[in-house]
């Protein structure tokens, strides 16, 4: 036993000695030559970078190195872009170490990286004519977790520093290129098939300093896209964006909506987590010193979704505590979209809204568009895409001269056409009806059936603010049913049809006097009569034309308002009626008839001439609502209309008054 042990640990020494000489030799050539190294890094970076970038990758230059660390120094690294596009990659220098042991235990197929650093990298990101991304070939060619020949390829820790993102618009006119993001650094950390990554993100969107910081962590990376039923990597991430300049990202906005936003700063915060295989988004948003066409706006909102990273599409992300502020916009409330089909419901209440100022800051879709076209093209084609739905509540709605208030509604639009499902408001002192209501905003001028049940309606307030006089007074009540098209009333209201029907209490017509319109004529009818003096005691009334009830039914066709039946009116001469029409530019044309009231009569003459029943006035009205014009028929006309009225004390007079006339009139039997 003694004798054998010698020998055994004799054996032991000898071979450690062997393998320290291979190690040693090992080493001794590898120093002598890194090259090797060189080689075999090369071929494994290039092949791992074209098959995880999609994109064909190349050096300049690889230079080895084993002290201090095993690694390399790659000059030049470029991922190419297709036909005439930019670089996907370039970077001038970076630098990378590899772990030792699983490299020479591999015999150069298992590459570890230890840290890889570039330096000062670009990153163009392209948007094709057709829509596609350059970036959309990331990560297909790579169909398996390693390399050729089996190997793995990982990497403990990527560090990025001062990159470009610069990103080209090839939809925007003149295919616009903006540096998206720079001053970019990046730190990751277990970069590699199976591994948790975590890492953060710093940046400069369109400033001076960097305003953008992603957190987050993965764990674990996926090797390929989970199959259905396999659970998603687990993520957290936290992103901070301040003082975000919305002129930055106009040109990658559709051209319906760039042109609105021409300044502004936007900041978000937000964060992912995961939840029962769901990825949970909550955050909030502001807007400040925000732009729209020139003039100031603000907002702000909390948003929150739930995702499903198996169903995308299906996502839906909700808006609450809404704050929106602006030129003739103050709302708030709550807000929902879904992602596909794209769907959105909304509860919004707030102080004002004017459809005018919110359409004028709607651009036109070109110069060649019609400059009659109310929306652009696109708006309208992405309109009749969507379901929109939701309830309105405005203190104040304004277009135009127009204006509602304590607005309560209830519309949806689907298939691009606008339904008012209710719609109540305060319409000049009355309350209005909409409900049932349409607007049809895919034709270039909206197409539009209103539908109103008025009651109350101050027609004073409303003719003041439409017209800039106030020439009809009163408490209007009615239905209203019409069909046109467009938003200018001036230029459109030819063309409206319909009809309904009107009620006015309490009027008053105030730009004419039809008592001191017509009392001179009668008078002269009065002396034809026999009774001189009688036009002495006429005095204007100077006050308008007191109409204590107006009824009429109407037709709308060709800019008129005709009546479908003589309208029927009261005032202070006597009750009349009136038939024609009203322009809808406040033209009338009308003719009819005021029985003149014994009372009003009887008042002319100083009770001389007691009429026993009410005169028949012949009248026309022409001009404008502004500026009407009254004619009464003719003295003759008038004594016509005296003849049935006068009592038997005044036949003599009468009788010379026959005879005046001629063959006008007939001899009564006696």
């Amino acid at each position: 036993m003694n004798r054998r042990a010698p020998s055994h640990h004799h054996a032991l020494k000898v071979a450690l000695g062997v393998v320290a000489m291979a190690l040693v030799l090992l080493v001794v050539a590898l120093a002598v030559k890194p090259s090797w190294l060189g080689e075999q890094l090369r071929g494994q970076v290039e092949t791992a970078a074209t098959r995880a970038l999609g994109h064909k990758v190349t050096l300049e230059k690889l230079d080895a190195h084993w002290f201090p660390r095993p690694g390399a120094t790659l000059t030049n690294l470029r991922a190419e872009g297709e036909s005439d596009e930019p670089a996907f990659i370039e970077s001038p220098r970076a630098s990378a170490t590899v772990q030792l042991w699983p490299l020479i235990r591999s015999l150069g197929k298992d590459v570890r990286v230890g840290a890889v650093e570039l330096e000062a990298p670009r990153v163009n990101l392209v948007r094709r004519e057709d829509g596609t991304w350059n970036y959309e070939a990331v990560g297909r060619a790579s169909g398996g977790s390693g390399t050729e020949g089996g190997g793995e390829t990982s990497v403990d820790a990527l560090r990025i520093r001062d990159g470009v993102v610069q990103v080209t618009d090839r939809q925007a006119a003149g295919g616009t290129a903006v540096a998206a993001l720079q001053d970019l650094d990046v730190d990751l950390k277990h970069v590699g098939p199976g591994l948790p990554l975590e890492g953060s993100l710093k940046g400069a969107v369109a400033a001076a300093k960097q305003n953008v910081a992603v957190d987050f962590k993965v764990d674990p990376l996926p090797t390929r896209k989970p199959e259905p039923g396999q659970p998603w990597p687990t993520v957290t991430m936290h992103l901070r964006g301040r003082d975000l300049s919305v002129r930055a990202f106009r040109d990658f906005l559709p051209p319906s909506v760039s042109a609105s936003f021409t300044g502004g700063l936007v900041d978000v915060d937000a964060e992912v987590k995961t939840e029962a295989g769901h990825y949970v988004l909550t955050g909030h948003g502001a807007a400040k010193g925000l732009k729209l066409r020139g003039d100031p706006a603000s907002g702000s909102f909390d948003f929150g979704s739930r995702v499903d990273p198996a169903n995308p599409k299906a996502t839906k992300l909700d808006f609450t505590r809404l704050a929106l502020s602006g030129p003739g916009l103050e709302l708030g409330g709550t807000a929902s979209v879904q992602v596909a089909p794209l769907r959105v419901r909304f509860a919004l209440e707030g102080k004002e809204l004017d459809l005018s100022h919110l359409l004028g800051a709607l651009p036109p879709e070109s110069q060649s568009q019609a400059p009659s076209a109310a929306l652009p093209a696109s708006l309208r084609a992405r309109l009749a895409k969507v379901d929109v739905a939701g309830v309105l509540k405005l203190a104040s709605l304004r277009h135009g001269a127009l204006q509602a208030t304590d607005v309560d509604a209830q519309a949806r639009l689907d298939d691009g056409v606008l339904v008012v499902q209710r719609g109540d408001a305060t319409v000049y002192g009355g309350r209005a009806d909409l409900s049932g209501t349409k607007v049809d905003l895919t034709k270039s001028q909206p197409a539009w059936t209103l539908k109103a049940n008025l009651e109350g309606l101050d027609t004073a307030r409303a003719f003041q603010a439409l017209s800039g006089h106030s020439s009809l007074q009163g408490l209007a009540s009615g239905e209203l049913h019409l069909v046109g098209q467009g938003l200018d009333w001036a230029a459109q209201r030819e063309h409206v049809t319909g009809g309904g029907s009107v009620r006015l209490r309490d009027g008053a017509l105030s730009t004419t006097d039809l008592g001191a319109t017509l009392a001179p004529v009668l008078a002269r009818g009065l002396t034809q009569l026999g009774q001189p003096g009688a036009a002495g005691s006429v005095q204007k009334a100077g006050k308008g034309t007191r109409l204590r009830d107006l009824s009429a039914r109407f037709d709308v066709r060709d800019g008129w308002v005709s009546f479908s039946e003589p309208m029927a009116f009261q005032s202070d001469l006597g009750d009349g009626t009136l038939k024609g029409r009203v322009g809808l530019d406040q033209r009338l044309e009308l003719e009819g008839t005021v029985k003149a009231s014994k009372d009003f009569v009887s008042g002319l003459t100083g009770g001389a001439v007691p009429v026993k029943a009410p005169v028949s006035i012949p009248l026309t009205i022409t001009g404008t609502l502004k500026e009407p014009k009254v004619s009464a028929g003719s003295p003759t006309d008038i004594v016509k209309g005296l003849l049935p009225a006068v009592p038997k004390a005044l036949e003599a007079p009468v009788n010379q008054a026959r005879k005046g006339l001629g063959d006008l009139f007939r001899r009564p039997r006696k």
